[in-house]
């Protein structure tokens, strides 16, 4: 039997999932699309939400990168992500000297999360062009 509470399958009608491409520039960020969660129509119990980037090259984050690289789960009230209204989940990254290696982040949506949610990657002052780099939300139930 499996695991009741590993998140794992992605959900037919939210594919494919929200992909986008990382900052190509420094100090910038980019956005995945966005996915509905519905009217109350997820009981945010049982998924989660996950942001996936690959690994990033020595190229793209050097190890003299001092501020790195941030992957944000934040939610809107709109679908034009007009105003964030929170942060579901935050990583901040500082790259080796090999870069930065593959990374998911996972959260959990509260109980009362916005209808809209998207994921974010925000590159710092010395990082270099990502936009090769693909990244991915889904929700995992």
């Amino acid at each position: 039997m499996a695991n009741e509470f590993a998140r794992n399958i992605q959900d037919a009608s939210i594919n494919p999932s929200a992909t986008f491409a990382l900052p190509s520039a420094l100090s910038t960020s980019t956005t995945s699309a966005v996915i509905d969660l519905g009217a109350d129509t997820y009981d945010s119990e049982r998924f989660e939400l996950e942001l996936s980037i690959p690994a990033l090259t020595s190229t793209i984050a050097p190890s003299t990168a001092t501020g790195g690289v941030t992957y944000i789960i934040e939610s809107s009230t709109t679908s034009a992500f007009s105003a964030v209204a929170r942060e579901i989940g935050r990583k901040v990254l500082v790259p080796s000297g090999a870069g930065i290696a593959a990374t998911t982040l996972r959260a959990r949506p509260p109980s009362d999360c916005e209808r809209y949610v998207r994921g974010k990657v925000t590159f710092a002052a010395t990082t270099t062009d990502g936009s090769a780099v693909v990244g991915t939300l889904s929700a995992r139930f």
